[in-house]
């Protein structure tokens, strides 16, 4: 198949559509990328890439195309303004794109209008139109922007609507997303389940196998490492009330591995509750590195808010941890703390509960090697029954096969 990739996340961002595109690209299928300038998470283009610089580029066997791009920066308006400009941007240099694609393959995260390319493509050639659904809106946008206009949330529901049924088929990464669908107008039968997978790297790793990573992470006590995008949704606050709760527990490390908008804040609120000896931020590594420092914690910790629309989601990461065989601690509502606690892998408490948090910490550390032992081998046998890369990517192939034979069907654009 010629697939046209649309995101507005991608490659050197560390997103799971760089490996999703890989894959689709080592089955024999050809794949075109538009996404925008990479400034993800920090809010700031990264080195050597601009507006002029670097707008087409070839990784691997892959194309992409780079559309004018508002870096997210820091504050609501910026980000109002980086998410507006990407799907315009890129429907207008689809309209005069001259290739035809046999399916459009659109990875939705934030913003929903990142679709808005895909269905201009579908509208020109009448291509097969398949979403993946990673962020509800326009829930996702109330909270991240602040919206409370009802006028503006009621207008938002409308478009968000018409948006979600252009598509042939809307994939979900998380079941409980499936009713948040339907309530669009979307026929239950154009749904599919689509969950996260992680990259063959993510394996489970001793520290042994990861030495030069060893002076990177703290060697004694117990390392509790987070990985992945310091934002406000990651819920900072309980982290921090926890650690501050776990204090005495002097054997307790806390191993922070990224970074994001939020960082400056978080640092800050590290520095006033004294616990720049417990709390270690080791900045922005390649995702391929990540395995390794997981070689050297002894649980991984994965946290949301507590906000009605993160109970639906399951954060990437989880995916990630259960890869490696890691034990998992997680502040997490609904569907993500479902997994931890149906998989065995770990301990779930309540989102932004930092005493419940921090008495699950403690717990754990407490619990001896053979109940770590066992989290681990739990972990790693849910992630090869539920998520291994080649079923879910098996399900996506042959859910884009499908859309771009029933394109081919059709007469005009359904639109």
């Amino acid at each position: 198949m010629k697939i046209l990739f649309i995101s507005q996340y991608f490659f050197p961002e560390q997103v799971s559509n760089n490996k999703i595109s890989e894959n689709l690209v080592d089955r024999g299928n050809e794949v075109e990328v538009y996404t925008a300038v990479p400034n993800y998470p920090s809010g700031y283009f990264f080195e050597g890439y601009s507006n002029r610089a670097r707008k087409k580029e070839k990784w691997g066997n892959i194309l992409i195309h780079r559309v004018w791009t508002i870096p997210r920066r820091k504050g609501s308006l910026s980000l109002f303004a980086n998410y507006i400009t990407f799907p315009v941007a890129a429907s207008i240099k689809i309209l005069f794109a001259r290739k035809r694609p046999d399916v459009i393959f659109v990875s939705q995260l934030s913003p929903v209008f990142m679709v808005l390319p895909g269905i201009m493509q579908k509208w020109k050639t009448g291509c097969g139109l398949v979403y993946w659904v990673q962020d509800i809106w326009p829930e996702s946008a109330t909270y991240t922007l602040g919206l409370h206009n009802r006028f503006v949330v009621g207008l938002l529901n409308a478009v968000c609507g018409w948006l979600y049924r252009r598509a042939d088929i809307v994939m979900v990464q998380s079941a409980a997303f499936h009713d948040m669908i339907t309530r669009f107008g979307v026929p239950p039968d154009r749904i599919r389940f689509l969950p996260n997978t992680a990259p063959d790297f993510y394996r489970p790793l001793r520290p042994e196998d990861a030495p030069e990573h060893e002076r990177l992470v703290p060697q004694d006590g117990f390392r509790l490492m987070f990985a992945g995008n310091i934002g406000e949704s990651q819920d900072f606050d309980t982290l921090v009330a926890a650690a501050a709760l776990l204090r005495e527990r002097t054997d307790l490390h806390w191993v922070i591995v990224g970074s994001g908008r939020d960082e400056e804040r978080v640092r800050r609120l590290v520095a006033e509750n004294g616990l720049e000896e417990r709390m270690h931020f080791l900045g922005r590594h390649p995702e391929e590195d990540m395995p390794k420092f997981f070689a050297h914690a002894d649980a991984m910790l994965v946290s949301l808010k507590d906000i009605p629309i993160f109970a639906l989601t399951v954060p990437y990461k989880t995916q990630s941890y259960l890869a490696c065989g890691k034990p998992i601690v997680a502040s997490l509502n609904g569907e993500g703390a479902r997994i931890v606690n149906e998989s065995g892998a770990g301990v779930a408490v309540p989102a932004s509960q930092p005493e419940a948090l921090a008495g699950a910490i403690a717990v754990l550390m407490d619990a001896g090697p053979e109940r770590l032992a066992s989290h681990a081998a739990n972990a790693r046998r849910f992630f090869d029954d539920n998520y291994a890369a080649e079923k879910v990517y098996d399900v996506l192939e042959t859910t884009l096969q499908q859309a771009a034979l029933s394109s081919r069907r059709r007469k005009k654009p359904d639109l």
